[in-house]
Order: C-alpha cells, then sequence, then structure tokens
C-alpha cells in the first residue's frame, strides 16, 4: 500500500469506528422505552375462565390475545389484569360479591372494587395508559334465565330490571374511567354473544327465540352507555353472527341449525356437556379480533359529548361507642362505624377519625360497610368529640359522622 493511500485510508477506518462505537454507545438509542400500560377489566371472560378446568386461564383469554396485538405494535406495552370471575356491574362498582362467594382482593391497589382499583391505577399513571378494556354486564341477566329455561313473568320482570341497571352502572363506570385516566387512552368496551341460543338444539327453540330481544337490548343498554361516555364498542355479537339465521350445516348430531346458533355451538361450552357460557378457545381469538377491530389505527374514538359526569353517590356515615362514656385516662374507648349509601348499601374505603380538630388515626373500612375503631389513649381529662370522615371515592361523596362525646375522667 503507498504512503498516499494509507494516509487516505487510515483516517477514515478510525472515522468509521469513532462514529460506530458512538452509536453503539448512545444512551437515547440503547434505552428500553419507558413502559406504558393496557388495563383489561371486567368479568370471567376477560380472566378466561374455562370450565373443563373449572379456572380462570389468562392464557385464553381474549384480553391476552388482545395484548399480544397491542403489544407487538407498543414495544414496552405492560398489561395490567384486574377482572374479576362472576362481576357484575354492581360489584364492580361496590366491591360486594353479588354472584362470587367472596369478593375478589384488590388490596395491592388500596382498593375494594374493581372500579377503585381501577381508577387508582389509572390516575396514578395518568398519560401512561394507553389502552382500557371493559367487559361487564352479562351477569347481571343470565341469574334471571331459570335452570328450567321457562321465560314467565317474573323473568322477564329480572330481565328487564337487570338491563336497566346495565346502563346506569355502565355509564357511570366509563364516566369515572375516563376521568381517572384523562383524554389519553383508547377506551373501548364490548357487546355480549347470546350464548342461549344454544337452546335452538337442546330442546328449547322458545328460549332461543326469545333470547334474541332480550341479548339485543342488553347489547343496545352498554353501547349506549359507551357511546356517551367516549368508548367505542367492539361489536363482539356481530362476530358471534348473533343476528344471522340463515341455515348452515354442522357436524352430527345437530345438523341443521341457523348460523347464530351454530357460532354459540362452535366457539362456546353451551352445546357440551358442560352446557357452560363461557367462550372456549377459539370463541376468545374471535373476541379479540373484535376488540383489535374496534382499536383500529384507522377507527378514532369518538370524542365524547360535552356532558355531566354522573352525580357522586350519597353516602352516611354512623359512629357510636361502645360500652361508657366516662372513661379513664389508661382506658382506650371503642366506636362502631357503619357507612351505608342513601339506599342502604355498604361501602367500603378509608376513614379518618378526629377528636375535634385533631387527628387521631386513619383507617380502612372493608366492603361490609362496618367497623370497629379502637382509639389511642385519650391523656387529656375532661370532654371529647370524636368524629369520622368516610373520605369517599370516584363514585360516591365523602360524609362525616356526628360527634361522638366521650368524657375522660381526671
Amino acid at each position: 500500500m503507498s504512503m498516499l493511500r494509507r494516509a487516505v485510508v487510515v483516517p477514515l477506518v478510525a472515522a468509521l469506528s469513532v462514529a460506530g462505537l458512538a452509536a453503539v454507545g448512545s444512551p437515547a438509542e440503547a434505552a428500553d422505552p419507558a413502559p406504558t400500560y393496557y388495563v383489561s377489566l371486567g368479568d370471567s371472560l376477560a380472566t378466561g375462565y374455562q370450565p373443563d378446568t373449572g379456572t380462570d386461564e389468562p392464557a385464553v383469554a381474549y384480553t391476552s390475545r388482545l395484548y399480544e396485538v397491542l403489544a407487538a405494535r407498543e414495544p414496552g406495552l405492560v398489561h395490567i389484569r384486574l377482572g374479576c370471575s362472576g362481576e357484575t356491574t354492581k360489584s364492580f362498582v361496590d366491591g360486594l360479591p353479588d354472584l362470587r362467594s367472596t369478593p375478589c382482593d384488590y388490596s395491592g391497589y388500596d382498593a375494594t372494587s374493581q372500579l377503585e382499583a381501577a381508577t387508582s391505577f389509572l390516575a396514578a399513571h395518568r398519560g401512561k395508559v394507553t389502552y382500557v378494556s371493559l367487559g361487564i354486564g352479562a351477569n347481571d341477566i343470565h341469574p334471571c334465565v331459570p335452570s328450567s329455561g321457562a321465560i314467565d313473568a317474573g323473568a322477564l320482570e329480572c330481565l328487564t330490571t337487570g338491563i336497566t341497571r346495565v346502563g346506569t352502572n355502565v355509564a357511570l363506570i366509563d364516566a369515572a374511567l375516563r376521568e381517572a385516566g384523562g383524554s389519553t387512552p383508547r377506551y373501548v368496551g364490548m357487546t355480549y354473544y347470546n350464548p342461549f341460543l344454544a337452546a335452538y338444539v337442546n330442546g328449547n327453540k322458545p328460549l332461543a327465540t326469545i333470547s334474541v330481544s332480550v341479548a339485543s337490548q342488553l347489547n343496545a343498554a352498554i353501547s349506549g352507555a359507551n357511546a356517551a361516555h367516549g368508548f367505542v364498542t367492539a361489536d363482539v355479537a356481530g362476530a358471534f353472527s348473533s343476528a344471522e339465521g340463515r341455515t348452515i350445516t354442522l357436524p352430527p348430531p345437530f345438523g341443521d341449525v341457523p348460523l347464530n346458533v351454530a357460532r354459540v355451538c362452535q366457539w362456546t361450552w353451551m352445546c357440551t356437556p358442560y352446557t357452560d357460557i363461557h367462550a372456549n378457545d377459539t370463541g376468545h381469538q374471535v373476541i379479540a379480533r373484535a376488540f383489535v377491530a374496534a382499536l383500529a389505527p384507522s377507527t378514532a374514538p369518538p370524542r365524547p359529548p360535552v356532558v355531566r359526569p354522573p352525580a357522586k353517590v350519597t353516602t352516611r356515615t354512623q359512629a357510636r361507642v361502645i360500652g361508657k362514656h366516662r372513661i379513664s385516662r389508661t382506658k382506650r374507648a371503642r366506636i362502631r362505624v357503619r357507612v351505608v349509601t342513601a339506599d342502604g348499601r355498604r361501602l367500603g374505603g378509608r376513614l379518618v377519625v378526629r377528636d375535634g380538630k385533631r387527628r387521631l388515626k386513619v383507617v380502612r373500612i372493608g366492603a361490609s360497610g362496618r367497623r370497629v375503631v379502637r382509639l389511642p389513649r385519650l391523656k387529656r381529662a375532661g370532654k371529647h368529640r370524636i368524629t369520622v370522615t368516610y373520605k369517599g371515592s370516584s363514585t360516591t361523596r365523602a360524609s362525616r359522622s356526628k360527634p361522638v362525646r366521650i368524657t375522660v375522667r381526671r
């Protein structure tokens, strides 16, 4: 190599090496993307419950399939699962066991209900949550259908009341989620497939027929509440061909059946010996595709109308002394606390106990709405005015008890 060529090549190689090192070592390019979040909410469809194992199977759930698609588009996306099997719109808000034997545990979020846990997470990670999915409402009406499958006047009244409650509660839930999460997340709800169409092949065609109207009313209530609060709605009912009555042929023993019946038999456990309403693995894939379609980049979420959020529920806090109102300085008084809504529903949450203006302690009251609070020793002799304040939540107003009077003897 000539000296002239070497003089040109050496600086060029050195320059490329320096540039390469700079590119590899650049903190901006080497650092992992900051985490963002997908929050999934809802009932046993969100958790992936399967009747053959009798457990939630998250790997089967449509929420996991949806997360896979979203994470491929958005590196660093983290899935926050808050769904709860057996959840109704009532238990979603109140945290009380409705169809479940015990409430789901949201103590890790310092919450007693799914809604409280969700709003707490959204508020704490405001601007970092990019997707929120919600599937709730079916469990409010499924118990209205008796095991016999006979729809009488009582069942119809139960269904009507349940659908009305779903519309009211979904609107409340949607509003609370948007208030906590702001405008950054894409919010998406879902309609439901109609599992009772399977009655067509189980010897109860009248139930299959009437269930079409009931499912339509339920889905209309959900979609209307979603549209009023800036949620798009995944058309799961449409994905299951719920309105398609053309005939197709299934393998024996079913034969020729309407398409909507066939989809329920193929994609849920209703036409198996389990006779269970939950979607199977294929059904969850279908549900996930409906959510993907609703969240397609070309589909902008509707702009929420200018409406006032639903008024918070009024609460009432009651406190009374257990035992004597006159105690010595060495004794610790106990008070019984009860927190309820105006219509008598019990509430959980945070309580602040004060002696006059001085704060004595902060405690939590469970979903039972009842708690016995043991006060610290009141060292000052004389009269004390003890009050208990329930701090409220995103859906409930704060309230304070009437003063409880305790006298400490000299």
